[in-house]
């Protein structure tokens, strides 16, 4: 029979428009309400959808990578990285055979699609759409002509990017649904981007994932996000929190909705009314 910490806690949150201000700073009561988290021997996964080279370099901006009981969730739920340790604890990949179809359907519509590798964004294409994402999560970009003869493993995700027009990934994203229905997910990260994952790859199934990995109970867990791909694990967690400038869907759904935004220190407010005053 397992038996569970009760004593400690997680706490998974979003980074971009939840934990950070929007120009990717954290606040000084954010970073001291983490460090007194940590520092009560609990866990933090910050749970996104950047690439995990693009996540870890924004953790180091702001002075969090490498600390004890940090965590990156990235690409979704696909890859669970420990920064303490720099082990890899779960990971879960795209077979190429649909990646080469998922670029095949993105190539016949006409909308920009990429792949990841450990260290780069492997593109057919370079376009103001790739340069802008580039900009913003300082990733470092490989090319090839055709995707079926460049040398990868299979990727944990593909991302379709449209920072013009988002109908036209809203459009996709029905007819992507609609072609890969059982074999591949499909979701928003916010109305330029989609993300794509395979079946049962979700924030909340990698909140399930850590919790059992740490014997840790549901009810001790805590998430906070701002976006539909936030909406898993803000239903999977004991607390689900949506911070006040989330999506309504998203604060529909959630257990608490914050009276502070990400740019006023929304997960240090989390953390103080569920987890420091806590009996």
């Amino acid at each position: 029979m397992n038996s569970y910490d009760t004593d400690r806690m997680i706490l998974f949150t979003d980074i971009d428009e939840t934990l950070v201000n929007t120009d990717k700073s954290l606040s000084q009561e954010n970073l001291q309400a983490l460090e007194r988290f940590l520092d009560m021997d609990n866990i933090i996964s910050i749970s996104t959808g950047r690439a995990l080279n693009g996540a870890a370099g924004l953790l180091r901006d702001i002075h969090l990578y490498g600390r004890k009981n940090l965590l990156i969730t990235s690409y979704n739920g696909g890859l669970v990285f420990d920064t303490y340790t720099e082990e890899v604890l779960l990971k879960k990949t795209i077979p190429l055979d649909l990646m080469y179809r998922s670029f095949d359907l993105a190539n016949e519509y006409g909308i920009h699609i990429q792949a990841y590798t450990d260290s780069a964004v492997v593109s057919e294409t370079d376009n103001h759409h790739l340069r802008k994402y580039l900009s913003i999560q300082k990733l470092d970009v490989v090319f090839t002509d055709n995707i079926r003869s460049f040398n990868m493993e299979p990727s944990v995700k593909l991302l379709c990017l449209d920072y013009d027009d988002p109908s036209r990934i809203t459009e996709f994203r029905s007819l992507f649904d609609a072609k890969f229905a059982g074999e591949l997910n499909c979701f928003n990260s916010n109305p330029n981007l989609l993300e794509i994952v395979p079946p049962g790859v979700s924030k909340g199934a990698a909140l399930h994932f850590l919790a059992d990995h740490y014997q840790i109970p549901i009810e001790n867990t805590i998430s906070a996000g701002d976006a539909e791909n936030d909406l898993p694990m803000i239903l999977a967690a004991g607390i689900g929190c949506a911070v006040k400038n989330a999506d309504d869907s998203l604060k529909a759904e959630a257990d608490y909705v914050t009276q502070r935004d990400n740019n006023h220190a929304a997960v240090a407010e989390i953390l103080e009314k569920f987890c420091f005053s806590r009996k």
